[in-house]
Formats: structure tokens, C-alpha cells, sequence
């Protein structure tokens, strides 16, 4: 698309919000309804992958159907075919939302030391959670969940001072993602984010999606990732057969029973995962001495140790080949 023209149908591009090596997303103003909304420009090659367009009519008229408020709202889609020599390009318009990602909250606080409070902690996943439980029980699972993908409303801070968590880019790295079951296709995620399974080609599933908030949940409690690496290949290998320093020897003000939760998110088996969100929220609740979400309508998750997390097993699969203060946290 030429962006010098400033204009897609009836959208009046803007400003350039972000932009990587196939998406973009701009703030734009709808002519019509004279409203801001999202527009993500997906600049995929259809001579690398023709069947990109069969999975956009596939895919995402089932994100479109997903109506829940934590979960940003598709409003349009479209193939553009410009009149102009360029190769045909998707589109997909969304609701504005106006504040910053998780990853940015992340790094003015977890990341500088100053952890954020309990009950902040609580309130965002939550939030988080229940989004991801509603689009699991509509059979969409995210497979790329991490902080740049988590938008803080601040238009909306009645349950979170922070802002409200949204949701985005449910099912993106699905309908980006190539014919080939291999690490360097984008179903993987980040890869700092993504789960043993699908380092080793696998599409993911529900249990990936918590693995990829257990990660969240490590860095928000710890000021670090679990897994580095220089490569995009080493990390998904730490990924699959690595134990993850205890987040207790990252921040000595975390207690045994939110290590637990934690590293029950990061287990190798994913049977041996949290069987959903609500159960996780409610375990990070009873770590932290809080109580239970109400409306998560559960009974809370047990800290039994037999309940201690598998990741100690690893698995001896390969990747294939491709490409300042501290406060204390989870106090009882």
C-alpha cells in the first residue's frame, strides 16, 4: 500500500502507531461515523503464501465474532486491491485504544525494580484471564499471547488504576503463519513468550496460551524473562529442556507459594499447566493473601505440593532447523 496517500477506503490514516517486518498499525479516523479507530496493514507476500488469503476469510470473521469487553473489537476487514501496480493487501479495522502496552508498564516498573502492587497483579489477570477463558470456550486460542500484545485502556481505569487490559492480535499468528510446522513460522509467537510446544512446530493449543501468561506473570513478579538468549533458535531450546531460575532468586521478596504458581504456568507437560485462567487467577489471589475474584466463580486453586510443577522433566526433543525498591510479593 502507498501510505503517502494517507487514505485506505474510507480511513483517513494518521499516524503510524507501530509497524514490523509484515504488520502495521495505524491510527485512523473513519470519514463516516467520524470516529479514531486501528487499522493493521498485513503486508504478506502471496508469492511466499498463496493461501494467505483463503486463511483471512477463514480466520477472521471468527476473531470478528468475539465480543467481550477485554478483547478489542473488529469492526472491519478487507482485501485491498489497488488500482496501482501493488500486490493485493488485508486490512483489518479495530477500536482505538488510547494508552500504552503491557510491555511499557513492564518496563517503567517491574523492569526498574519498582514492582507493581498485589493487588494490581490480581486485577490485571483477571482481566486477562477472563478474556483468554471466553475466546477458549469460543475455540480460539491466541498462540502469541505477551505484554506488546495486551493494551492499557486509560480511558478505563475503574478496575485497574493502571488501565483496563485489551486484548489484541487474537489468532494473528495463526493467519500469519505458513503451510510448514517449523519454529521460523510466525504460529510460534515470540519466541521468548511461546510455549515448549510450540518451539518444537507445534501449533499450540489452550495450554499454550497459559504457559505464555505464566512467562507474563514471571516477568511481571521478577524484572526478567525466564529464558535469554542471543538466537531465536537458543531461547526456544531453553524453552523446551532449560529449568528457569526461581523467580525467588530474581526478587528475594517473592514467597514459596507464588513460586509455585509460577512454575506451574512454565511446566513442561502441558496437562501438568493450570486447566484454564480462572484456576490461575485464583491461585496469583491466594498467593498473594488476597481474596478470590468473585466473579471468577471457582473454588480457590489448592497449593498442595502435590500439585508442584513437572518442569523439572525435560523434554529431549530438538528445535528443527530453521531459521528501586523491593517489595514483598505473594506474602502470606
Amino acid at each position: 500500500m502507498n501510505t503517502n496517500q494517507r487514505r485506505l477506503e474510507k480511513y483517513e490514516l494518521q499516524e503510524r502507531l507501530a509497524h514490523g517486518s509484515i504488520t502495521e498499525v495505524w491510527k485512523a479516523l473513519d470519514s463516516q461515523s467520524k470516529r479514531y479507530v486501528a487499522v493493521k496493514l498485513l503486508n504478506t507476500d502471496l508469492r511466499v503464501d498463496p493461501d494467505f488469503l483463503k486463511r483471512f476469510a477463514r480466520e477472521v470473521p471468527l476473531v470478528a465474532a468475539l465480543q467481550h469487553p477485554n478483547i478489542v473489537k473488529i469492526h472491519d476487514f478487507q482485501i485491498a486491491r489497488p488500482s496501482e501496480s501493488n500486490s493485493p493487501f488485508a486490512y483489518i479495522v479495530m477500536d482505538y485504544i488510547e494508552g500504552p502496552t503491557l510491555a511499557d508498564y513492564i518496563g517503567s516498573t517491574s523492569h526498574i525494580r519498582r514492582f507493581p502492587a498485589p493487588d494490581d497483579i490480581v486485577h490485571l489477570f483477571t482481566y486477562i484471564g477472563m478474556a483468554v477463558d471466553y475466546a477458549h470456550r469460543h475455540e480460539m486460542i491466541h498462540r502469541d499471547l505477551k505484554p506488546a500484545n495486551i493494551l492499557l485502556d486509560k480511558r478505563n481505569t475503574i478496575h485497574n488504576p493502571i488501565g483496563e487490559p485489551i486484548l489484541t492480535d487474537f489468532g494473528l499468528a495463526q493467519l500469519l503463519g505458513n503451510s510448514g510446522n517449523t519454529p521460523s513460522s510466525t504460529r510460534i509467537g515470540n519466541a521468548l513468550y511461546t510455549s515448549p510446544e510450540q518451539a518444537m512446530g507445534s501449533p499450540g493449543n489452550e495450554c499454550s496460551d497459559i504457559y505464555s501468561l505464566g512467562v507474563i506473570l514471571y516477568e511481571i513478579c521478577t524484572g526478567s524473562l525466564p529464558f535469554k538468549g542471543n538466537t531465536m533458535q537458543a531461547i526456544l531450546q531453553q524453552h523446551i529442556k532449560a529449568m528457569p531460575p526461581s523467580p525467588a532468586l530474581l526478587n528475594p521478596g517473592i514467597r514459596p507459594a507464588l513460586t509455585m504458581v509460577i512454575l506451574r504456568c512454565l511446566a513442561k507437560d502441558p496437562a501438568a499447566r493450570f486447566p484454564n485462567c480462572a484456576s490461575l487467577t485464583a491461585a496469583v489471589a491466594q498467593a498473594f493473601n488476597l481474596p478470590v475474584p468473585t466473579h471468577l466463580d471457582l473454588t480457590p486453586y489448592s497449593l498442595d505440593p502435590a500439585n508442584e510443577p513437572t518442569y523439572f522433566k525435560p523434554l529431549h526433543s530438538e528445535v528443527p532447523h530453521t531459521s528501586s525498591y523491593e517489595e514483598p510479593i505473594g506474602a502470606t
